[in-house]
């Protein structure tokens, strides 16, 4: 059980009983509070009297006056009674009940609590109903704050004797005395409440027994609303129920009612004041819903409203009111502001639930619905669940009624308006004709006529719907507000007007009709509740899918058909579908947001033009229209050619209104188009025929041509262009007949003044074409003429009287303004006629002497026809020839008739000796064509005719007269310079030419473009200009090139070559062959002496030809041939560099020449040359150059060889030398005594063997290569191989073997301790075996005792044996024995060793790994090796103190061990070394073979030691003992004539002895040269051993050393530092990217914690640029370079600093760079043995001031990097190392110091 049961339960057995109280007081008080609204009592009073069927309702107010001096009443009771159904039983138990309101569904209440309104304004009040006679009554009263009732018959007194009614009366005396109510607000209150209720039709109003108020309504009619037959309505399509399915319209429809509202109101409160009245009509829309609840809903609303909702619903609207009463008079009083208030504004539409509530419907429409209230029933409930599914379905179900009311009636308005199309066409028709009068008058008339229409058309429709009668005032004032309120957009009244088209035509009935039905329906936000009008909408817009209709100018049409007025006038143009503005100013927010209606545009426009012709009127206003409204509307103006094709418009006149005769004639209408008309006349044009495409002159006129010049028709019209028009009109009548006159004399006049106005000669020429210069239409006295017969009225024509008739043009068109310059243009003429002229010559007597003539010419004005017909007649006489005349242009005028006698065929003009010729009849006879020159193809002809005559014929004087004649005409500005290119391929020009093959000089001609004048040019065969010519001045004026093109001059070398090779080969046949080969030499010497005058022409391309082909001649023995240029080389300058040239000694030269230069011929045969030589002729080489300098030869080609690939004719040729020794000592012996080299002889690769062991060498007899390095390792590559691999090596051990003896023990432990050292990388530069380290290992190899080895060496058949002390043997894959005699050679175990361990070995390896194995551990680890890094030693020295005490006044007791330098990133540095190669030729190699092999080894472990020295020591021909001998020799020696002492080894205490037998070697003291015997086969890129200078002070058991010791450790220091400073490399140009890196460090002995790591930053820079001295300079990667941009200064201030400290230490400049790095911490780095310095650091701290102070502090970096070629760590070595770089290189820094002050 639960807790709520258990309590329950305990409570009901124990429990005691109570009563829950009411203060009914206060609950009243509480239910009064929500009853906000005034007038509630009266609402819920008028409201009960509806519920019980009163019709009729009475207010009697009794009220008293308080203040007799202000007069004002106030009310002290009300009596309210109704003539309703008396209350019954129930009636009375509920109204003494709170909260028990009316169960019946079809009633409004619902609470009960209205009743109790009564007591807002009365504390007692009384309830009297019942039947006549028999009323009951019922009195409340109060205990405290307890509510009672007393009931009991009423008093005989109340009942009211005047009436036969059954009255239910409510008494109200009031609580507190208050004003009577404004009867005029009252009133409205009182109309509201009556708008919807059914049964209650009257209330009225008492004062103290005065009427004052009387309201009654009257039902004029109701009726079932038919559907319209309209086609575009029907009502198949609507949905009539709501979209939860709650609520549909029954099957009974819609029902249309009318009412009237008659108001009458006392002016006063007595009795004795006047009644005003006023009357109102309204229309309702209702129809039944049926209810369709959900159980879960109505089981809710049965809960919250105590009764079922009901099975229907009726729902009514009210849609408009208006005033039917007509006197003006009614509209002043204050009853009429009642009847106002009946009809809603646009929005103001109220709820109704039962009467009116606060609520607003958004509409112009009140809504009347059984909705669910709040309790004080002034708003929906929309907060239960229950009642807003409920009421939102109610609402919703009002949308659909209201929509289908609008779509009825609108198709009504439809029928009607299609009615009204007669009268509205006639009207339009008698505005017309109103418009063209254009009176001021008929102006005026045609207002009073609108005024007057407007009141005839306000009939009374038949329909109920139709209110025009009482409506139509107040609308029509409206929208005469409307009207005024247009905007004024245009700068002018016709701007205005066009695109704001006044629509005066009158309201009709029934558009005043549709503007009431749609103002009802403009929607404002409904208040206080928004899903009020949410609801309405929903149902509006569900109840159909079109858009709702809308009324036009054509009919009724769905929203979505018609078409809005649009701001630009479009409208005026567009009827039947649009919507006129008033209509629209009227309902604006039901067109545009209800209807939607978009607006009218240019497609509309469109559309409209092509089914309509316009007439002459809307045509000029749409022209006007257009031009206007694209400077609202841009728009437009992409429509603007689409507009102008639909244009369609009529023509009254077929035949231009200019054509006078034509213009009264009648026509036939004709319909054009607009797209036709191209142009419009100008004003010149006025009065003229115009072609079709010319808009009409008159239209033109009404349209304005200011309009068509707008920019908006560019691309319709454009002005008529004058050519056109003239092309027109020149086929005319009146130009090809001259009728009419009137026509001819405008267009004459016209023709004129566009003549005059064109400016370009050509232009006027173009235009007199088009005219008719060929017909009869120049006036004169007697008729028209064509131009060309006449002549001008201010012609001269007395000199030609009698030479026949004349017609002169009228002077009338020189009166009308045509000018005599345009009539010549046209054809007429200033003077007679040339043929005229020419027939007339011998009347005129101008025959023999033409000065005459020629003067009259000059003075006449001649046309153009005149002057060709004088260029082409025959009439001018020729000088010496009487009978014949000629034409103008065959004869000559004498300007220089010197130069022109020369020429037969020029004939000079016959002209008066005595008179002389004057400057304009001169230019008038070249005008017509008499020449000065004669042309150059006439001169031409005449030299070529010339050229083709023989010697004897030809008149060479002529000749060149011709020719010169010709070139003085040429150049830039000559008579004959254009044309002479046709005479460039002529021969013409005299030329001579060398006969190459017989050598003989020919004359000849030649064309331009065929000879040359450089005389040079002949050497070759090329024709050249004969010298006896001016060859420069001609050569200039005919083009004729200098010399031939260079791709000529190679062909024509080629066929010299050609040509001599013939010739030679002929030659050596007869005999002649040196003559001949003189001549060929000769020739080609000048030949190439001129080519070298054109080197600078030649392209490389051009000279390709002559790479393949031999055209050098050269001289052998008295005989001659060709080579090519890579086999010929230049002499040498001077003799003594003829004597050194290998080109003289093996090739063939030739004397230098800069073409041949060009052409490939080099001074210096190349490398490859002379090894292709010596691989061609390899003995003819060597007898011409010697052993020596065949020797230095190969030295060359080793340093370089040239060749990539190694072929196989190198290997097998016999191209190297090779030495043969037989006997060493007796060689030797010969050499001084006789003074003889070893033979050598020539041999290919693989007969010739390098000597790397000279021990095996001097066992056999073989040819040997040069004991030089660098030939030695050329011999290699080419293929010879090494003695040491040629000679085979074979052990035999004899005797007896032991195994496990202590020589064995003692060899296997030595070599288990020195293991790490032996494979240390760093003991040789050569690479060690792949199996090195497991053949040492103890589990492969075996120590075994020998009584005797020997050893076998076999040399191709030779062969010898020798005893040997040490050799090994394999077994099996990885198994080694080694075998030992009793006084073994510690240099045989090396040499043993070294096979084992090393890829190959040589005689110094085994020497190397000897040392390593017999010295003792304390010795190598004080000669630098670092044996404790390699070898962990068992037991450690004592500490140094334990021995000594150390002295503080000298550092560094302890020496300490030197790490190699590990860098991550491999060093490229190598330790130079002495080439060999720098020696004089080899003689004996047994010489070169003691310097070049141990003498080199020991002298780079001596340094110091003079070279002579050590090669005095080690004797001729040095063994390997010998070299060991020597090296403890230098180590241990305290001459200082034979080198510097060290300090003598110690033995440590860990080291173990060896049991052999001494030898030789090892009765001296150890060797201490170990510490730079590795120096020279070390790799340097794994470290460097260091020397610091405490280790150099004292000896292990640090016993002072002596001075002579100090200075030998203090100069090999300083050796060390400086190789190592040099080993700087060449910065990379491509930049660093490395990551950080760990490096770790073994601390020196007794300093040991284990290994240390120091961290190496990353770096990652890029390359920028370069600095001014050449120092590279780069950025990190990520930084932004603009910072290096911006301090260029800087960066060159830094450069400058790092070269100057660059040149103290010897450090090239490519070796050091800059970089900006801005957030890095390194301020200079090491990589690769290159120098980076940090660019960031120098600004920061020495920008500002370069002194001292900067230098030391850069000095100091730079040394501590140079410092890192040695070590890698920052550990005391490396700072050993930084302050000995330091003092080094201090007093070179000082003397920096003191150049920069």
């Amino acid at each position: 059980m639960s807790a709520y049961a258990n309590i329950r339960a305990a409570i009901a057995d124990e429990g005691v009983n109570q009563r829950v109280e009411v203060n009914q007081r206060a609950l009243i008080d509480k239910i009064l509070a929500r009853y906000a609204s005034a007038g509630a009592v009266y609402r819920e009073l008028l409201q009960n009297s509806n519920d019980a069927e009163a019709s009729r309702a009475e207010i009697h107010i009794t009220t008293v006056k308080r203040d007799q001096s202000v007069g004002k009443e106030e009310v002290t009771q009300v009596l309210y009674r109704n003539n309703g159904l008396p209350f019954r039983p129930q009636d009375w138990a509920r109204l003494r009940k709170i909260a028990e309101g009316n169960p019946d569904e079809t009633k409004v209440g619902a609470f009960g609590v209205g009743a109790y309104t009564m007591f807002s304004v009365c504390e007692e009040p009384i309830v009297v109903s019942g039947p006549k006679g028999k009323e009951e009554a019922l009195a409340f009263f109060w205990k405290g704050d307890s509510l009672w009732t007393k009931t009991g018959k009423a008093p005989k007194e109340f009942l009211m004797a005047d009436s036969d009614q059954n009255w239910t009366s409510f008494i109200l005396p009031s609580r507190d005395p208050y004003p009577v109510p404004d009867l005029v607000e009252f009133g409205q209150f009182l109309a509201a409440s009556l708008t919807f209720t059914q049964c209650l039709i009257s209330v009225k109003v008492h004062v103290n027994d005065v009427l004052c108020l009387s309201i009654d309504k009257a039902n004029l009619e109701s009726r079932v609303i038919a559907t319209p037959k309209s086609s575009w309505w029907s009502s198949g399509g609507a949905v009539t129920s709501t979209s939860s399915g709650m609520f549909a319209l029954g099957s009974s429809g819609l029902i249309q009612t009318s009412v009237e509202l008659n108001v009458s109101l006392r002016k006063g409160l007595r009795s004795d004041c006047a009644m005003e009245t006023s009357k109102v009509r309204a229309r309702y829309a209702s129809a039944t819903a049926k209810t369709k609840i959900p159980p879960d809903v109505e089981k809710r609303m049965v809960r919250v409203t105590k009764k079922r909702p009901p099975k229907e619903v009726k729902v009514q609207i009210l849609l408009d009111a208006a005033d039917h009463d007509p006197s003006e008079k009614s509209k002043n009083t204050r009853a009429f502001e009642i009847t106002q208030s009946f009809s809603p504004s646009m929005g103001s539409g109220r709820i109704f639930i039962g009467f009116r509530t606060s609520q607003t419907t958004g509409l112009g429409i009140h809504l009347a619905a059984p909705l669910m209230p709040t309790v004080e029933r002034e708003a929906i409930d929309f907060v239960d669940a229950a009642l807003r599914s409920y009421n939102s379905g109610l609402l919703e179900i009002a949308g659909i009624v209201s929509r289908l009311t609008l779509e009825h009636e609108m198709a009504r308005i439809g029928e009607l308006w299609q009615l009204g199309a007669g009268e509205r066409a006639e009207w339009e028709a008698k505005r017309e004709e109103r418009r063209k009068q254009k009176g001021s008058e008929e102006e005026k008339e045609e207002k009073a006529d609108g005024e007057t229409v407007t009141s005839e058309s306000t009939t009374i429709s038949s329909s109920l719907f139709s209110f025009a009668t009482f409506m139509a005032r107040g609308v029509k004032e409206k929208v005469t507000e409307v009207v005024k309120q247009l905007p004024v957009i245009g700068e002018d009244d016709e701007t205005t007007e066009l695109l704001n088209p006044l629509d005066d035509r009158p309201l009709s009935v029934v558009e005043l009709d549709a503007i009431l039905l749609m103002k009802a329906y403009c929607p404002r936000q409904s208040t206080p509740d928004t899903l009020v009008g949410q609801a309405l909408a929903k149902g509006f817009s569900r109840c159909l899918s079109t858009m709702p209709p809308v009324l036009t100018k054509g009919g009724v049409c769905r929203g979505s058909d018609a078409k809005l007025p649009s701001g630009n006038g479009i409208e005026a143009f567009v009827h039947s579908a649009c919507v006129r503005r008033v209509m629209f100013d009227n309902a604006t927010e039901y067109h545009s947001l209800v209807a939607s209606v978009p607006k009218v545009n240019a497609n509309d426009l469109i559309r409209s033009l092509r089914d309509e012709v316009l007439d002459e009127a809307k045509l000029i206003r749409l022209l006007k229209w257009y031009a206007k409204a694209t400077r609202v509307d841009r728009s437009l103006e992409r429509f603007g050619l689409r507009i102008k094709e639909s244009i369609n418009y009529e023509v009254v006149s077929a035949v231009k209104k200019a054509d006078v005769s034509l213009a009264k004639a009648a026509e036939p209408i004709e319909v054009r188009r607009l797209d036709d008309i191209l142009y419009f006349a100008s004003d010149e044009l006025g009065g003229l025929p115009l072609p079709e495409a010319v808009f009409d002159t008159a239209l033109l006129e009404r349209v304005g041509r200011r309009t068509l010049e707008n920019r908006v028709y560019e691309d319709w019209f454009s002005t008529l262009p004058f050519d056109i028009w003239a092309s027109f009109i020149s086929q005319h009548p009146a130009m090809q007949t001259g009728q009419p006159q009137e026509i001819n004399l405008k267009v004459l006049v016209a023709f004129s003044k566009h003549y005059t106005s064109i400016e370009s000669t050509s232009a006027k020429r173009r235009f007199v074409e088009l005219l008719p210069v060929d017909a009869p239409c120049v006036p004169y006295e007697g008729g028209f003429g064509r131009p060309s017969d006449m002549y001008l009225a201010s012609s001269d024509l007395s000199a030609f009287e009698g030479c026949g008739q004349f017609y002169k043009v009228s002077e009338g068109l020189v009166k009308a303004g045509v000018s005599e310059t345009f009539l010549q243009a046209l054809g007429v003429r200033k003077t007679i006629s040339i043929d005229v002229l020419f027939n007339h010559l011998d009347t005129l007597k101008w025959n023999n002497n033409c000065r005459p003539l020629i003067q009259y010419l000059v003075d006449a004005e001649l046309s153009a026809a005149d002057m060709l017909k004088l260029r082409s007649t025959q009439y001018l006489p020729a000088e010496g020839e009487d009978h014949q005349v000629y034409a103008p242009s065959e004869l000559y005028l004498k300007s220089n008739p010197n130069e022109l006698a020369i020429f037969p065929f020029v004939r000079f003009l016959q002209w008066p000796s005595s008179e002389g010729i004057s400057k304009r009849q001169r230019d008038f006879l070249v005008k017509l064509g008499l020449r000065t020159e004669p042309s150059l193809t006439e001169v031409m002809s005449f030299i070529l005719a010339e050229s083709k005559k023989s010697d004897k014929e030809k008149d060479g004087r002529l000749y060149m007269e011709s020719i010169n004649f010709v070139v003085k005409r040429l150049g830039p500005h000559g008579l004959y310079e254009k044309d002479i290119v046709r005479y460039r391929a002529t021969k013409f020009l005299p030329c001579i030419r060398q006969n190459l093959e017989s050598g003989d000089m020919i004359t000849e001609l030649q064309a331009p473009t065929s000879c040359y004048y450089n005389p040079s040019a002949i050497t070759m065969g090329f024709p050249t200009l004969d010298p006896q010519l001016d060859t420069i001045n001609l050569a200039t004026r005919l083009s004729v090139l200098k010399d031939p093109s260079t791709g000529v001059l190679v062909k024509r070398l080629i066929q010299l070559v050609d040509i001599c090779n013939a010739k030679i080969d002929y030659h050596e046949r007869t005999g002649k062959k040196r003559e001949v080969a003189t001549q060929v030499e000769s020739l080609f010497t000048d030949v190439f002496q001129y080519l070298s005058t054109r080197t600078s022409d030649f392209k490389k391309t051009e000279l390709n030809p002559l790479t393949k082909k031999a055209f050098i001649p050269c001289k052998s023995r008295g005989n001659i041939a060709f080579y090519l240029a890579s086999q010929v080389f230049f002499e040498p300058a001077d003799q003594t560099s003829r004597e050194d040239s290998l080109a003289e000694t093996l090739f063939k030269t030739v004397p230098f020449n800069s073409f041949l230069s060009l052409v490939g011929v080099k001074s210096e045969p190349s490398l490859r040359e002379l090894f292709s030589l010596m691989l061609e002729k390899p003995d003819a080489v060597l007898d011409s150059l010697g052993e020596a300098s065949y020797k230095a030869l190969l030295r060359r080609i080793a340093a370089n060889p040239p060749f990539r690939i190694l072929t196989k004719e190198i290997r097998s040729c016999p191209f190297l030398l090779g030495y043969l020794v037989i006997d060493e000592d007796l060689a030797e012996d010969e050499e001084k005594k006789e003074g003889h080299h070893a033979q050598y002889v020539l041999a290919c690769a693989e007969d010739i063997f390098i000597v790397d062991n000279s021990f095996l060498r001097r066992q056999f007899p073989m040819l040997c290569a040069p004991m030089e390095q660098s030939l030695e390792d050329f011999y290699a590559s080419v293929g010879s191989r090494y003695v040491s691999q040629v000679v085979k090596k074979e052990h035999e051990v004899n005797g007896r073997t032991s195994v496990d003896t202590p020589l064995t023990r003692s060899f296997a432990a030595r070599l288990r301790e020195r293991r790490p050292l032996l494979l240390s990388p760093m003991n040789s530069n050569r690479a060690l075996a792949k199996d090195a380290a497991t053949v040492l290992s103890d589990d492969n190899l075996v120590v075994l005792e020998a009584d005797q080895i020997n050893a076998k060496y076999s040399f191709q058949r030779a062969s010898k044996s020798l005893k040997v002390t040490c050799c090994y043997k394999r077994h099996g894959r990885n198994k080694t024995t080694i075998y030992i005699t009793q006084s073994f050679d510690w240099f045989d175990v090396g040499g043993v060793v070294a096979d084992l361990i090393l890829a190959r070995s040589q005689l110094e390896d085994a020497l190397l790994l000897s040392q390593l194995l017999e010295s003792k551990l304390e010795t190598l680890r004080y000669r630098g090796f670092p044996v404790d890094r390699i070898i962990k030693p068992v037991s450690r020295p004592k500490p140094i103190s334990t021995e000594r005490p150390i002295d503080k006044s000298v550092p560094g007791k302890q020496p300490p061990t030197a790490q190699p330098m590990s860098d991550n990133k491999p060093q490229t540095s190598r330790t130079s070394e002495k080439d060999s190669s720098d020696k004089s030729a080899v003689g004996n190699p047994s010489d070169e073979q003691a310097g070049d092999g141990f003498g080199s080894i020991l002298q780079q472990m001596f340094p110091s030691v003079h070279p002579s020295t050590i090669q005095n020591l080690l004797g001729p021909n040095p063994s390997k003992e010998k070299a060991r001998e020597v090296a403890n020799q230098l180590a241990t020696s305290h001459s200082a004539a034979e080198g510097t002492k060290g300090p003598p080894d110690k033995p440590s205490h860990g080291d173990e002895k060896f049991t052999a037998k001494p030898d030789s070697t090892q009765k001296k003291k150890p060797s201490r040269f170990m510490s730079k015997f590795t120096k020279p086969f070390r790799n340097t890129s794994q470290g460097t051993q260091h020397i610091t200078q405490d280790s150099l002070s004292f000896d292990a058991n640090n016993t002072p050393t002596s001075p002579e010791h100090d200075a030998f450790n203090h100069n090999a220091l300083e050796s060390m530092i400086d190789k190592a400073v040099k080993s700087t490399q060449s910065i990379s140009s491509a930049g660093i990217c490395s990551p950080e890196t760990h490096v770790h460090h073994n601390l020196p002995q007794g300093l040991e914690r284990g290994d240390t790591c120091e961290i190496i930053p990353s770096q990652n820079i890029k390359p920028h640029g370069i600095a001014k001295n050449g120092i590279r300079i780069f950025c990190e990667r990520s930084a932004d370079e603009s910072f290096l941009q911006l301090n260029r200064d800087a960066v060159e201030h830094f450069s400058v600093v790092i070269q100057n400290l660059a040149a103290i230490f010897s450090v090239a400049l490519s070796s050091v760079a800059i970089y900006y790095d801005p957030k890095g911490s390194t301020i200079a780095f090491n990589s690769n043995r290159s120098l980076y310095f940090n660019l960031r650091y120098f600004c920061s701290l020495h920008m500002k001031r370069i002194d001292s102070a900067c230098y030391s502090y850069w000095y100091i970096t730079f040394a501590h990097e140079l410092a890192h070629n040695l070590v890698t760590g920052h550990n005391k070595e490396h700072g050993s190392y930084t302050e000995n770089i330091s003092a080094m290189y201090l007093p070179e820094f000082s003397k920096l110091l003191a150049r920069i002050g």
